[in-house]
């Protein structure tokens, strides 16, 4: 009865909270219908699968994912000329789709129609609405032909100014050199799909401006020059900052990549090899020249060579035997980005890196098979520190490694694949196989071998860990149909590590369960209910007991979303958490929230604002949520404790070339933590803002 009662209570709140949200927006906004283009729910569904469980997301893998999602917007992708790599760069459709599209294509010719789409095998009505945002037949205006000079002066400029503020600081201002305030800028210009270039500035939280280690301005610069299909030899050509990927991502992979998540048939990696880099992280990106050169009809090359410096942490060893002996090592790449403390800024631009690579491709027409080659090389050895579990980890100055990459589809099968060897004789093997065994029906299955002797720098294949090696894995999925209204989705993935692991002093196991079921009753209105459960072992906490013990972590969340009125939606969420170290008491948290989007077309004013409320027992039994931010970006919150959060969102339209976002939020927390250890009470407010050109 007292959990009866809390529930009842938590849904007047949300009903009351709702109510006034609807109430407002809509006497601020005028009620015209929803624009055919803006983002329905199962985009928004689709972004936060991609984002929400995986806590290492950075900004940078977001801006660049809706930065071509928003271009999109603007000049729709004509599905009767986008290549492969185009509709893999959607994220929108699994591999069977995307061929079934270009078979179709081969079959019967151009598509005359949008409607058209529905006689494509494994299109279904909600993938074909979700396409259709950024997609089309036939449509704007084809500008092949048009002299990549011209899109010069004819292409679109575009300037972001971000300013945000976090109080209190989430760092130590004793030892920081600057204020709690980012500050970021970015300019671009682009021509259709053709041509871009632009610059990028930003300072973080607590890093000097304009003064101290930064006294020419920003902490951090990044330009590039992207050119594409600009003739039939050149077809793609990077200048300054890239993102570059080779294959499944054994050997290289520096673009964004989704890994497990509700979506379980989008398991391979695919997409063009390399890309602009224009986003605000510092860390993985390339910098200086790649290109993609056609040679013949069945034959391309991609080249790469990168130099920059990165930060790391610097060490100098001794030599016992001669006291005038010293070495300067570096022990760890560092990833933050952050240069606050005079440790941080020690670190900055340690150590030199060269990076060059190559890829040669054969194409047939249901596939192709690609061989890589990849160096790397420092100026400093790298040499970790001692631990057993860093037994097989790269150490030394040069790292080389090649393999080969494949795909191929025959009928309802989609078979991809790499394997690879990195110069010290470690080998790691990734295969996959999707098959379609109905128009409503696709199974997926992926098998990995990553040897713990392999080694590479820039890995990011689909695996549970970071990195490609120390791992031996099955996953196995599903997506089922049931005519317009039922999508269950679900996904098994079991694993182990043969060696040992940062916490985990002996070869150990896991697995991970996740079931979806998404009814859609009618158009406006979604529901899901997910489940997920996650065992892995790692060292034992526990006094009484030695060795590993199971660590098992499950969710459940019920979603709603609904169209009350025109240019309105509400969307609620309730959702429970887990933890259990047995033979330990398990650990429970909840979270509830209402949220309402308005986005009416008519007006140029649109906002989100969302009310949360939170209650853990501790901090292992958080829970993550994905949240609308300001544009091209994300936020990914963790809630321990208890309390309450609320975030608006504003966006105005002053003209067509002027755009202002703003952004405020608040969370108000007790007794809970961090992975800080911060306990009792505390009341964190940040505000942003940013402005477009």
């Amino acid at each position: 009865m007292p959990l009866v009662r809390s529930i009842a209570q938590i849904f007047r709140i949300k009903f009351r909270i709702a109510l006034l949200a609807a109430v407002v927006f809509g006497y601020i906004f005028p009620a015209t219908p929803l624009f055919a283009q803006e983002e329905d729910p199962a985009t928004g569904e689709l972004l936060e699968n991609f984002f929400r469980d995986n806590e290492q997301a950075s900004e940078s893998d977001v801006q660049m994912f809706l930065e071509y999602l928003e271009n999109l917007r603007r000049r729709p992708l004509d599905l009767n000329r986008a290549t492969r790599e185009d509709l893999f760069a959607m994220r929108l459709l699994n591999e069977i789709q995307i061929e079934n599209l270009l078979r179709y294509r081969e079959q019967f010719g151009p598509l005359l129609n949008a409607y058209e789409l529905q006689a494509i095998p494994a299109w279904e009505l909600p993938d074909i609405r979700r396409v259709l945002q950024f997609a089309g037949v036939n449509t704007g205006l084809d500008t092949r032909n048009t002299s990549l000079w011209r899109g010069l002066s004819e292409g679109q400029n575009e300037l972001l100014l971000r300013w945000g503020h976090a109080d209190p600081p989430i760092y130590n201002t004793a030892t920081a050199e600057g204020r709690p305030n980012t500050w970021a800028m970015r300019y671009r210009h682009t021509f259709d799909n053709r041509l871009r270039f632009g610059f990028t500035a930003e300072n973080d939280p607590g890093e000097a401006f304009f003064r101290g280690s930064n006294k020419h301005g920003f902490d951090f610069y990044s330009a590039h020059l992207f050119v594409q299909n600009a003739g039939p030899t050149l077809q793609t050509l990077a200048i300054g900052d890239f993102s570059a990927r080779m294959g499944q991502g054994l050997l290289l992979q520096t673009r964004f990549a989704p890994g497990k998540t509700a979506e379980t048939s989008t398991i391979a990696r695919g997409g063009g090899r390399i890309g602009p880099y224009a986003a605000f992280g510092e860390a993985f990106f390339l910098r200086g020249a790649a290109a993609t050169i056609n040679l013949g009809k069945n034959w391309e090359v991609t080249t790469l060579l990168s130099y920059r410096r990165r930060d790391a942490g610097i060490a100098t060893l001794a030599d016992s035997t001669d006291l005038d002996f010293e070495e300067i090592v570096f022990s760890s790449l560092q990833t933050s980005g952050l240069h606050r403390t005079p440790s941080e800024i020690n670190n900055e631009k340690a150590i030199r890196e060269w990076v060059g690579g190559m890829t040669i491709t054969r194409k047939w027409k249901n596939g192709q098979v690609s061989l890589n080659g990849l160096h790397l090389r420092y100026d400093k050895p790298w040499q970790p520190a001692d631990a057993p579990y860093r037994r097989f980890v790269f150490q030394g100055d040069r790292l080389s490694g090649a393999g080969v990459d494949y795909f191929w589809r025959r009928r309802n099968w989609y078979a991809f694949g790499e394997i690879a060897r990195s110069d010290n004789g470690g080998i790691a093997a990734l295969n996959g196989l999707l098959f379609a065994a109905d128009r409503r029906v696709t199974f997926s299955v992926l098998h990995r071998n990553l040897g713990r002797e392999y080694q590479s720098v820039y890995a990011a294949p689909f695996a549970e860990t970071s990195g490609a090696s120390n791992e031996q894995g099955l996953y196995v999925g599903a997506d089922v149909r049931f005519g317009r209204k039922w999508q269950i989705n679900a996904y098994a993935d079991i694993w182990k590590h043969p060696w040992l692991r940062f916490g985990v002093n002996a070869p150990s196991r896991g697995s991970e369960y996740l079931g979806r079921v998404i009814w859609n009753p009618k158009r406006g209105m979604s529901v899901y209910a997910l489940w997920f459960l996650e065992v892995k072992e790692r060292n034992s906490s526990i006094e009484t007991i030695s060795g590993l013990v199971e660590n098992r972590r499950s969710r459940l969340r019920l979603h709603a979303s609904y169209k009350v009125g025109s240019g309105v939606e509400l969307r609620s969420r309730l959702e429970w958490t887990g933890f259990e170290i047995r033979p330990q008491p398990r650990s429970t948290g909840f979270l509830a929230y209402q949220e309402a989007v308005v986005h009416p077309l008519g007006s140029r004013l649109s906002g989100t604002a969302r009310f949360v409320i939170f209650d853990t027992q501790d901090y292992d039994a958080r829970v993550y949520t994905f949240e609308s931010d300001l544009f091209a970006a994300i936020s990914i919150p963790g809630f321990a404790g208890r309390g309450t959060r609320y975030f608006f969102n504003l966006n105005w339209r002053v003209n067509e070339w002027f755009r202002l976002e703003a952004r405020i939020e608040q969370t108000n927390q007790r007794i809970a933590g961090s992975s800080a250890g911060r306990i009792g009470r505390f009341n964190e407010w940040k505000v942003q803002a940013r402005f477009k050109f």
